[in-house]
């Protein structure tokens, strides 16, 4: 990557690495929909990079908030599960996952400059564009041996495809909204397929989630067009094959074997948290737990609750239920100042950010959307966004230099 084409100069001291903490990422945008390996290795290197300029002696600059003690409060009450866990090395190995939260600050940081924030989104539909065009690939190759397949494309599964996929398509339907001339054209035509691929996978909660992330676009950016919603869900409904239709219908049927299942398990769930409700049972896989607890009507299993709330108090307990929903509490604080505050294009990121953790927090009452790496880095990708566009706290601002790749354009 060419960062004088594509990244503003930072003057003063660690001026270069934090450049390269920009680049990470722009390419953890491009990346997201498609590697979570690429994504994370994008992290790790643009976290690094911050860490340097810091040690070079460039001030970091983004606005304090709640936010903080919040995620810190999540990783210690998932620290003190792990320590009175059965399998407390098991337990800490999934613990390290939420070092996650660092990519919230980095972009934070990193995304303060406009110009490095306004080419997230295209970035990630990019990304995502190419995920829905293999998945169709496959899709058309599988399709006629097998008539149930969902579409899933590079990602690990069904579930993950959707959550990825109606993420982006949140993002994209945001910044459409905003934007004007060729590029509403633009963003426009890259929303049909990936609304295709996200109706393929065939994820209800995803679904749903992208339902429920529209009507908070449309309530911030246009509430009068608001009716559309409703008139493309029935129109879509009209126009998809029988069995898209049957696979939407059945969210509402409680013998269907997807929910029966999900019911049975919440209920197993909720007898662990009775006999486990102070720091729960550990933040390790929780399938042997579950086969003992589980009731004659399962109808299938897992390691997890395809819940975020059910899981979180089964792995931490009250403690770590009462810090996660700090987390959230903090997390909406924050959305709903940032999109009465946004202005211009950054209306679009800000609506964008709040639909990504609204569809997060709808999807993950039937999904364990907070493990899924994939669909989670969606919304700390958001917060962090949120936290760029917020003014800074008694920090002078960094001054930034119009490279000459810039002034050429």
């Amino acid at each position: 990557m060419d960062l004088g084409r594509w990244l503003p100069r930072v003057e003063g001291p660690g001026g270069g690495a934090f450049r390269i903490a920009q680049g990470c990422v722009l390419v953890l945008a491009f990346v997201l929909p498609f590697s979570i390996a690429l994504t994370e290795g994008a992290l790790i290197l643009g976290l690094c990079a911050l860490t340097l300029s810091r040690l070079r002696g460039r001030r970091f600059t983004f606005a304090r908030s709640r936010l903080e003690g919040a995620a810190l409060a999540v990783v210690g009450s998932w620290l003190l599960s792990t320590a009175f866990s059965v399998a407390p090395l098991e337990s800490l190995f999934h613990v390290r996952k939420l070092y996650a939260f660092a990519l919230i600050w980095l972009v934070a940081e990193a995304a303060r400059e406009p110009r490095v924030r306004h080419r997230i989104v295209p970035l990630i539909l990019a990304g995502a564009s190419l995920t829905a065009a293999v998945g169709f690939l496959i899709y058309v190759a599988k399709i006629q041996r097998d008539p149930g397949y969902r579409l899933q494309s590079l990602l690990s599964n069904q579930m993950t495809s959707g959550g990825v996929l109606a993420d982006s398509v949140l993002w994209g339907l945001a910044t459409f909204a905003v934007a004007r001339g060729m590029r509403r054209i633009g963003y426009g035509l890259a929303l049909v397929p990936l609304g295709v691929a996200l109706v393929l996978t065939q994820t209800r909660s995803h679904w749903l989630g992208a339902a429920l992330g529209a009507a908070v676009i449309l309530l911030a950016l246009a509430p009068r067009w608001g009716w559309t919603l409703p008139v493309a869900v029935a129109v879509g409904t009209w126009l998809s094959p029988a069995r898209i239709t049957a696979r939407l219908f059945s969210i509402v049927n409680p013998h269907d074997p997807g929910n029966q299942g999900r019911l049975s398990m919440w209920r197993s769930g909720l007898d662990i948290i009775r006999d486990h409700p102070w720091i729960g049972v550990g933040c390790q896989d929780l399938l042997s737990l579950y086969r003992r607890y589980r009731y004659p009507d399962w109808t299938f299993e897992s390691g997890h609750f395809h819940n975020n709330f059910i899981q979180v108090t089964v792995m931490t307990g009250l403690v770590g239920l009462l810090a996660f929903l700090a987390w959230h509490v903090a997390a909406v604080g924050l959305l709903v100042k940032g999109i009465r505050a946004a202005r211009g294009e950054d209306r679009g990121l800000a609506a964008g950010a709040t639909a990504v953790f609204a569809a997060l927090i709808v999807a993950g009452m039937f999904d364990f959307t907070f493990g899924d790496a994939e669909v989670v880095y969606h919304s700390y990708l958001a917060l962090g966004l949120m936290l760029a566009l917020r003014p800074s706290r008694g920090v002078p601002e960094v001054k930034v230099l119009i490279s000459s790749a810039d002034t050429r354009r």
